[in-house]
């Protein structure tokens, strides 16, 4: 079985709906970081991804269409297409690495929509992965203010391809070494070890143990001082040291791995000088992180190298990068490209191809970054190039060796600032005019084409509950009865669908244990009021389920849809779901009685399906203000928006 089907599944069915109907579309896709949880990035990663993206690796197997065509899902025209499958698109990249920041584009790729969507989940894990981690290494590093740093993450980091990238990305971003001997081999990184306390436990004497090791391997010696005591631990160091001394080797150094890190190095360092081993180096390990080294650092502690592991093989604070992957044109067979952004709140991506200018100041460092069109004049560095072209690599990939020479010179250039790791500056990243102008004109074309198709929906506006003589009357409803005058009449002049709902009883109804008896069927409570009901409506009764072709009927003819239920929830009826996705409305306005119960319920249900709903909040009533305060709250946590009538339809009359 090849890597091909290392894919999220829907790729793979966007992809067969794509090559029904999008065959000959292009596309061109950008990978970014969509969130600034780190003062800057380093882009690692990359180089792994476009090895992926090699023609000889991305292949569809035998075995893999065989597991594929047993899933049921996929057609066999288009399984046949997968045999023949090749990355063909072009890939304009950062240079690995490379010093980046949120929004800026990383990576980006074009090609036709089949095959840039297929390799957009392995991008990102690949890319997501490094970036991470190399990210977290440049901290460390840079908190340690020049001391040596090696990488002890191996048993700790989430499966091999992580520890082995562990390895690699804290090599490239100036770690010293590894304890990772296959990374080692791989990659030509120093390997670095000492000892564990099992094997000074597994001796009679912690003495017998250091000589053992330091007999075996008498000029790489690091002595783990703190299994039993540190200070007799640092004794028995001083006193191999002696025995290695007078056979013609120094001892190298010793390791600290628990207790107060500060006060035991100082110790030690007092002690080796005095004893003249004033070139024993002091080791630090132990579940240390840039914050801890900063501390350690600021404390004047005299360890010159520390072993980082879990911390740093795993990103602990940070343990993913929000590298996302938006689709930024596309072109249909005969036409132009057509420039597209995603608008969701808090998601907005900026359209078309893109290029990332670097602005330097007279002495080397960097001033700011400038994202702009790609064929912009824009005076600065320009980070994106071409590496892949027509599914070939273009360019041979750098060695860790030149990478990590590459990755120290470019580090000298960032701002002082942001290599302190809990600095509150924001390096400066532009959008150009250009650019920002041809965002704003697709915006406004996107929403002119996608105006929301809304549906109103009115819960329980019967006199039962809005009436002083109702059997279940809400206290003050009456008030809202304008607003929902003014709801329905609009829906009405608008030809907006109004879906309501009708609480409908038998005088046995289960119900009444729990409530007093109310709109017992055909009795004056149980009507509708006047003012939210529509001449041209139909009744769905839950006895009864219509089929699709009974709806889509009712839909087109009729400008109310009035939905009984016999409980509280108006998805009790069978025909709600069926209708509502029959409709697919994008957004539902909401208004009716009572708040904490039949309206709590279908705004719940709604929320469930998926839908955009919006609570007319001056059009609704309560029981319990405590109550409503309570699920307003909620409902306000889970995306529902809240405004007034006012807002309503001078909002929809927009789009009507």
């Amino acid at each position: 079985m090849s890597k091909s089907l290392l894919i999220d599944l829907y790729e793979l069915t966007m992809a067969q709906v794509y090559f029904k109907q999008k065959r000959k579309t292009l596309a061109t896709f950008d990978l970014f970081i969509r969130s600034p949880k780190r003062p800057f990035y380093v882009a690692c990663g990359i180089d792994d991804a476009l090895q992926y993206l090699d023609l000889e690796e991305l292949k569809f197997t035998k075995e893999d269409i065989d597991y594929l065509k047993n899933l049921a899902l996929f057609e066999d025209d288009f399984l046949d297409y997968l045999k023949e499958f090749k990355f063909q698109g072009d890939i304009w990249t950062v240079e690995e690495p490379e010093i980046v920041f949120f929004q800026e584009p990383i990576l980006r790729v074009s090609g036709s929509l089949i095959e840039t969507q297929i390799v957009e989940s392995v991008l990102l894990n690949k890319i997501n992965l490094g970036t991470t981690l190399a990210t977290k290494s440049a901290r460390v590093i840079l908190t340690s203010k020049g001391r040596s740093v090696y990488d002890f993450s191996l048993r700790r980091t989430q499966g091999i391809d992580a520890s082995l990238a562990a390895a690699k990305c804290s090599y490239i971003t100036g770690a010293k070494g590894t304890s990772n001997v296959l990374a080692g081999f791989l990659y030509k990184i120093p390997v670095v070890g000492t000892m564990a306390h099992s094997f000074i436990m597994s001796f009679d004497k912690e003495t017998d143990s250091f000589l053992a090791f330091a007999s075996q391997f008498p000029t790489r010696s690091i002595l783990l001082v703190d299994t039993y005591d540190v200070k007799k631990g640092i004794d028995s160091a001083i006193r191999v040291a002696r025995f290695l001394k007078r056979r013609g080797f120094d001892l190298l150094g010793i390791r600290l791995d628990s207790g107060n890190l500060v006060e035991d190095a100082k110790y030690a360092r007092k002690i080796l000088d005095e004893n003249g081993l004033i070139d024993t180096l002091i080791f630090a390990s132990g579940n240390l992180d840039e914050y801890k080294i900063k501390k350690m650092v600021k404390e004047n502690a005299p360890i010159d190298a520390f072993g980082v592991g879990t911390n740093m093989g795993c990103s602990s604070d940070n343990p993913y990068t929000d590298v996302i992957y938006k689709l930024v044109e596309i072109k249909e067979r005969g036409k132009n490209f057509i420039p597209t952004m995603k608008l969701s709140e808090g998601k907005v991506t900026l359209p078309a191809r893109k290029q990332v200018f670097r602005i330097f100041d007279k002495n080397g460092t960097m001033e700011k970054d400038i994202i702009g069109l790609e064929k912009e004049k824009i005076n600065g560095k320009k980070l994106l190039k071409k590496l892949m072209d027509k599914g070939k690599r273009i360019s041979k990939e750098k060695s860790c060796q030149e990478k990590q020479e590459i990755f120290l010179k470019k580090i000298k250039t960032l701002p002082p600032s942001l290599k302190e790791i809990d600095t509150n500056y924001q390096y400066p990243i532009l959008i150009s005019n250009e650019l920002a102008s041809l965002a704003e004109r697709v915006k406004k074309q996107i929403k002119k084409r996608f105006s929301p198709k809304v549906i109103f929906m009115d819960i329980d506006t019967q006199y039962d509950f809005l009436n002083k003589k109702g059997a279940l009357y809400v206290k003050d409803s009456e008030d809202i009865i304008p607003n929902l005058k003014k709801m329905i009449n609009f829906a009405k002049r608008n030809k907006i669908l109004v879906i309501s709902s009708q609480d409908t009883h038998r005088k046995d109804d289960p119900e009444f244990e729990q409530f007093i008896p109310h709109c017992i069927k055909k009795s004056w409570g149980h009507k509708k009021l006047k003012e939210t009901l529509l001449k041209k409506h139909k009744i769905l009764t839950f006895r009864k389920i219509y089929s699709k072709k009974d709806l889509e009927f009712f839909i087109q003819n009729y400008e109310q849809i009035i939905l009984e239920k016999n409980v509280l929830n108006l998805f009790a009826n069978p025909n709600t779901v069926n209708l509502l996705e029959t409709i697919f409305p994008e957004q539902i306005v909401i208004f009716g009685v009572v708040t904490e119960y039949c309206v709590k319920e279908a705004i719940e249900g709604l929320i469930k399906m998926g839908f955009s709903v919006v609570v007319v909040e001056d059009a609704i009533k309560e029981v319990s203000p405590q109550e409503k305060e309570k699920h307003f709250s909620l409902w306000k946590r889970k995306g529902i928006e809240f405004k007034n009538t006012k807002d309503i339809i001078q909002a929809t009359l927009l789009y009507c």
